[in-house]
Order: C-alpha cells, then structure tokens, then sequence
C-alpha cells in the first residue's frame, strides 16, 4: 500500500511563484536580446526601461518608507514583526533586482544605447552622466543594504546600521536620478515617495531623541 504524498502548506502557491519569475526573466532575457539584435518590435526597450524605472522606484519608496517604521515604536502593531520584516526584505530585494534589469536595458535602447561597461561607472555614459550616474551608485547603494542584511549575524550593530543608513542616500540619489534622466512626467510618484519617506524618517528621529531624552532604566 503506498502512501499519498500530501504537499505541505504554500508548496502550491511556492511552485506557481517560482514558475511566474521564471516566465518573467526569460521573456525580458528574449526581449533583451531581439533589442540588441534590432528585431525588436517598436521602442520595446524603452518601454520596458520606463516600466522597470517606475516599478523598482515604487518598491524602493515603500521598503524605504517601511523600514523607518519599522525601527521605531510608530510600526503598525496589527501586523506581525515578522511579517513586517519580511515585506521590507522583500520589496528591497525587489527594487534592486527590477532596478538592475532597468539599468541593463539601458544598453539596448534604441535612442541612447550604451556600452555596459559605462552603464556600470557611475558618470561614464555619453549622455546624462550626472543623473544617469547617480542611478547607478544609488543601486550600488541599495545593494550595500541588502547585503548588510543577509550578513547581519556577521557584523557588528554599528556597521550594520551604518550600511543599513544607506537607503537613505541611495532613495535620493535614485529620486533625483528618475527626476531629471527620465522622460516620464511622473512627478506626482516622486512627491508622494518623498512625502512617505521623509514623513517616516521623521517619526523615526522623533523616536530616537525620545529614547536619548529618556532616563535609562535603573537596575
């Protein structure tokens, strides 16, 4: 008699997850390479970099938005610290990844086309090199973060805020970098991101010059 194999809880949602990513990266892979080859349809490039542009900035905004939160006592206390947590992993990871896919398209669009290697130096492109520039050490920046937390256990708290402080620059070297390289009018995304992190970055002082101004439990 043979056992039923019962699929543990999420396996499904796990396995439909992994198969949209991959469906997702072979096509931008295909897209990419019909760019480069000048088989594309249309300004397919320069529709994907502006579509990867907005995605990735969003997600950074809200992990940028969500971590201020979350490192102070203003954290939505209906939702689980590890699912707080892992949503601010998560949309980190998220920026990053769509962020490095929009700068690598950049390479194969058909106006501005550039080298890879200029597009991996901040300041090296032909056109724009300051705001371009600036996106590229922005994401050099955002990756500095998502490393200091998947090596978390191996540095000490003080370099790991250190380097974790860095998405503070990093969303404002992107915010200026989407701003004034792109040719979108998406302002209005750029002044609500703004508002929301710097809203959240203020509850975050106001926590921490509360927790400096109060006296220290005594033992």
């Amino acid at each position: 008699m043979t056992t039923p194999i019962v699929q543990r809880p999420g396996a499904r949602q796990e396995a439909f997850n992994e198969g949209l990513t991959a469906a997702i990266l072979t096509a931008l892979t295909l897209a990419w390479l019909l760019s480069l080859w000048g088989l594309a349809p249309g300004p397919l490039a320069w529709v994907i970099l502006r579509v990867t542009g907005t995605v990735a900035y969003a997600a950074l905004a809200a992990s940028t938005a969500l971590g201020a939160l979350i490192a102070s006592r203003f954290a939505p206390s209906w939702l689980a610290r590890a699912v707080q947590y892992g949503w601010h992993g998560l949309l980190a990871g998220f920026a990053l990844s769509v962020g490095a896919i929009h700068g690598f398209f950049l390479a194969v669009d058909s106006q501005f086309a550039q080298p890879i290697w200029r597009i991996l130096v901040p300041g090296a492109t032909t056109f724009n090199p300051l705001w371009v520039g600036l996106g590229a050490a922005g994401l050099y920046a955002l990756a500095l973060v998502f490393a200091s937390t998947a090596l978390k256990g191996r540095l000490s708290r003080k370099t790991w805020k250190l380097l974790h402080l860095l998405a503070y620059p990093a969303f404002v070297a992107l915010s200026l970098h989407g701003l004034l390289s792109g040719s979108d009018h998406l302002v209005g995304l750029y002044v609500v991101s703004g508002v929301a992190v710097l809203g959240t970055f203020t509850l975050r002082m106001v926590d921490e010059l509360g927790k400096a101004g109060r006296p220290a439990p005594s033992r």
